[in-house]
């Protein structure tokens, strides 16, 4: 497999009860001063009371549910330095300070490419190879697939980490073989406290640096067993339907 980690993404989501997902409009998130007033749109926001849908140009994506908040944004050429979503999702949540919020969620995703030219035999023979082997992988008369889902109980939070194959969307229709990492940090907001619940909320969504350098250092030392691994940002999209959000 190709040695460079590549950044995807980071979402910062925010679960709560009894949302209302028609209030998630540009107008609201203009005059309200949680986005600048010169962020550009890069589509049609979709906008009802099932689920909308808000992304900009900038690689920013906010998605309200009935149940959640999640704020998006692509790595590109981005440093984590000026990833702008925690900032967005601080401004979010104290705008609506008497809402019932129940947890947070950082998600990562990022994933390693293949280094051959037969990219697909490469990226199942990865996968697999983090399997226990037995006869069940002879089954069929094609590589079997597999979807690895693992937790680790960590010192202040829970990652949930899904190792999976998966394709992605190059310019002009062409595809490219990944393995992709997706990790989610969860915290639960258990005070009964209202003041104490909305400061733990803030305090966690501050963690997602953090997360994110931790996450970097277990797919780099724990699964791709290389001496240097070299961390990049992706331009390209894995062309999922953000509405379709990772948990909390």
């Amino acid at each position: 497999m190709n040695n460079a980690l590549v950044l995807q993404d980071v979402s910062v989501v925010v679960a709560a009860n009894n949302l209302n997902p028609s209030i998630l409009t540009y107008d609201f998130l203009k005059y309200s001063d949680i986005i600048p007033a010169d962020l550009e749109l890069a589509q049609k926001p979709i906008v009802n009371n099932q689920g909308s849908q808000i992304s900009f140009r900038n690689g920013l994506t906010l998605v309200a549910q009935t149940d959640r908040l999640s704020f998006i944004e692509t790595f590109a050429e981005k440093g984590l330095g000026e990833i702008k979503v925690p900032e967005i999702a601080h401004k979010y949540v104290k705008v609506l300070p008497n809402v019932e919020y129940q947890a947070v969620g950082i998600n990562i995703r990022g994933y390693v490419s293949s280094s051959q030219a037969d990219g697909e035999a490469e990226v199942q023979s990865y996968v697999n190879s983090l399997l226990a082997s037995g006869s069940w992988q002879e089954v069929g008369n094609k590589p079997v697939r597999a979807s690895i889902q693992l937790t680790f109980t960590l010192e202040d939070s829970q990652l949930n980490l899904s190792i999976n194959e998966g394709n992605l969307y190059l310019p002009e229709q062409q595809t490219k073989p990944i393995v992709l990492f997706s990790g989610n940090f969860s915290y639960n907001l258990e005070s009964d406290d209202k003041e104490e619940k909305f400061k733990s909320l803030h305090q966690n969504i501050d963690k997602w640096q953090a997360d994110v350098e931790t996450y970097q250092e277990i797919i780099k030392n724990k699964f791709l067993n290389f001496e240097e691994i070299p961390v990049m940002n992706a331009p390209e999209t894995l062309g999922n339907n953000l509405l379709a959000t990772a948990p909390v």
